[in-house]
């Protein structure tokens, strides 16, 4: 006999997901589309990100992922609405004092709760904003969860992805208190997901080298969705440099994407993200001489073989 399934429809379809590996340019990118006119303000939801790395690594069914999801952010925009569960901390990106309309939100918590608020943004096609971590890599768990929601997906030079996670100390990432990332232990050895299949070599291998096992790890499976689901009308695709030397025209594509307009807060908003911006490629330079110097060789020339994909994947994105 088959069991039924699980069931859970969600209340809002109007949702867009910005997303990249770690320390592509999220943060960057996130804060003005939620300046746009109908969209909300940003969430950052890290077990959401957790329940979709689980799924992939096979630890959580897929069909409890989706019914788990679907609920969670259902509840997480509802209360967003109500003015539940405010961020006033300063600073963080969540925080309503980085939002485009602060009162606004803080006049939330004084009105009435219930469905007809979730009608009314319904009709006024309200957009739900979120950030998350390997959204494309993870696209076809995403799909399953919704095919309505859109997802704004931003990548980066690997060379600036793996700069980035060493500064935070991801070589090391057993040592963090606040690691989010998903661990593993195997007898006396503990290590991130990244190193499921080869655990053993994860005490032996230098910090650098580390972070780009984690970051090839990632965006190799996150290129080959890309070049999959390239053309899907549901996703949009921007270089961080070029995103953030380009801004004005980029913000235009995200506004037909969307179906919106810039709203008086926007050019506020890109004034503190620093959009547009000059780069400075001898920048590029430093980052690539301290990679080279710490990492092995063999490490430092699989990075620089995907960084022969990146910009095939970068003139195909700025050319479209």
């Amino acid at each position: 006999m088959t069991l039924p399934k699980l069931y859970k429809k969600n209340f809002f379809d109007n949702v867009v997901v910005v997303t990249g590996s770690l320390n592509s340019g999220k943060s960057m990118v996130a804060p003005i589309v939620s300046s746009l006119k109908k969209v909300e303000h940003l969430r950052k939801l890290i077990e959401v990100d957790q329940i979709l790395h689980l799924t992939n690594l096979k630890k959580i069914k897929r069909e409890s992922a989706v019914f788990l999801i679907r609920h969670y952010l259902d509840k997480s925009f509802y209360e967003q609405l109500i003015g539940r569960n405010i961020n006033f901390r300063i600073g963080d990106e969540t925080s309503v004092f980085t939002s485009k309309n602060p009162s606004e939100l803080i006049d939330r918590i004084f009105i009435k709760r219930g469905e007809h608020l979730i009608k009314k943004h319904k009709k006024n096609k309200t957009i739900f904003c979120m950030d998350t971590h390997d959204g494309m890599m993870l696209y076809p768990i995403w799909r399953d969860v919704n095919r309505k929601y859109k997802f704004i997906n931003i990548f980066r030079n690997p060379i600036e992805n793996v700069n980035g996670c060493y500064n935070i100390g991801q070589g090391k990432i057993e040592k963090i208190i606040f690691n989010e990332i998903i661990m593993f232990k195997k007898n006396k050895n503990i290590f991130p997901l990244y190193y499921l299949n080869k655990y053993k070599d994860y005490p032996k291998t230098n910090p650098m080298d580390r972070v780009i096992e984690e970051v090839l790890f990632c965006l190799k499976q996150e290129y080959a969705n890309y070049k999959k689901y390239k053309n899907d009308k549901n996703c949009l695709f921007f270089e961080n440099e070029d995103f953030a030397v380009n801004s004005h025209k980029n913000v235009k594509k995200i506004c037909k994407f969307l179906k919106t307009d810039k709203s008086k807060f926007t050019k506020t908003i890109m004034k503190r993200e620093r959009c547009p911006r000059i780069i400075d490629p001898e920048v590029y330079k430093e980052k690539y001489k301290k990679i080279k110097f710490l990492s092995t060789r063999k490490s430092f020339q699989k990075l620089l073989g995907f960084e022969k994909l990146f910009y095939i994947r970068k003139k195909e994105t700025i050319d479209k």
